[in-house]
């Protein structure tokens, strides 16, 4: 793995006590693989913080993030994501459930695949310790899920997922779900987008003190679903560069650009989506091009977001996903 390769968002609320346990081997995973690690405390009530800075602290590219208040696991996996700079994006769970060892299949199939996510229910993949009660909720939502977002995947609640970093902030920033059924949202987006999702089978134990409400968090889960896609209509602007000069115009935009967004070829030039990023850094990345590159025909601007996943964006789409 080279460096700066990968970044592990981990996002936790009032997790002080399995932080302790779970960031001394995290931190041992990140610095073999010089990978960058994103703590992002959602408002915690306990000690979360306190505990994540001290272990992080002097970490070379390891950061913690805190929400004011309590946002939910999906807005606390946005902000993380948002912030990552690694070419690959893994969030996980701060109990660590899923064994570590599962990472590199996870991120090997980013080779053929635009997101992975662990399964615990295809071949080869193990559990321990859950209860009767847990596995049959989520086979029931499960099954819902699919049915409401037409998604085909046998696991859509694992906390272990692996995305190109490009493919997450584009889903991120078009995502607005922000509790727990935030990952049926975002798969149900990478689907409308033509993204390749990957599932790998991976060891998972159940950890004791896990906060999952069997007879509630089903019906807020699934009212999440339901209501995904009128919530789309209230989404985010989107900055977009866009520039005209024949076949070079992609390289220069991916040289002046971060490697998170998305440069494809676009009407004779290059378009640029910058997810997660203010307008004003588009237009500033444009007067920086103008100065250098005064031939260059470049234009910042913003569009909303869930333009991408209109008809009309078929085009566009399938440059995204090629």
């Amino acid at each position: 793995m080279q460096p700066s390769s990968l970044s592990v968002v981990v996002p936790a609320y009032n997790e002080a006590r399995r932080l302790e346990d779970s960031l001394p081997p995290l931190l041992d995973l990140v610095t073999d693989a010089q990978a960058e690690l994103i703590v992002v405390d959602d408002g915690s009530e306990d000690g979360t913080s306190a505990v994540a800075a001290a272990h992080l602290a002097g970490v070379p590219r390891a950061k913690l993030l805190r929400l004011a208040l309590n946002s939910g696991k999906g807005a606390a996996v946005r902000a993380g994501v948002a912030h990552a700079r690694g070419r690959s994006i893994v969030f996980m769970d701060a109990d660590l459930a899923t064994d570590l060892r599962d990472l590199p299949a996870l991120l090997d199939a980013l080779d053929t695949a635009d997101l992975a996510i662990g399964s615990r229910v295809i071949p080869g993949a193990t559990v321990e310790g859950s209860t009767s009660a847990r596995e049959r909720m989520g086979r029931q939502f499960n099954r819902v899920a699919r049915l409401v977002t037409g998604i085909d995947v046998r696991d859509t609640q694992c906390g272990f997922k692996a995305f190109r970093a490009p493919v997450a902030q584009l889903l991120f920033h078009l995502g607005v779900v922000d509790g727990f059924a935030f990952d049926v949202e975002i798969l149900a987006l990478a689907r409308r987008m033509g993204y390749r999702i990957a599932e790998v089978p991976v060891h998972w134990r159940a950890v004791a003190g896990r906060r999952v409400d069997v007879m509630r968090d089903p019906a807020r889960m699934l009212r999440d679903v339901l209501l995904t896609q009128a919530r789309w209509r209230r989404t985010r602007l989107l900055a977009v560069l866009l520039a005209l000069q024949g076949d070079g115009a992609v390289d220069v935009l991916r040289a002046n650009m971060r490697a998170s967004d998305n440069v494809v070829p676009w009407s004779g030039g290059a378009l640029g989506l910058m997810p997660c990023s203010e307008v004003q850094v588009a237009s500033s990345v444009m007067a920086r091009l103008r100065r250098c590159q005064p031939d260059l025909r470049v234009k910042a601007t913003a569009v909303p977001a869930t333009a991408l996943l209109d008809p009309a964006s078929d085009e566009l789409r399938q440059a995204l996903t090629a």
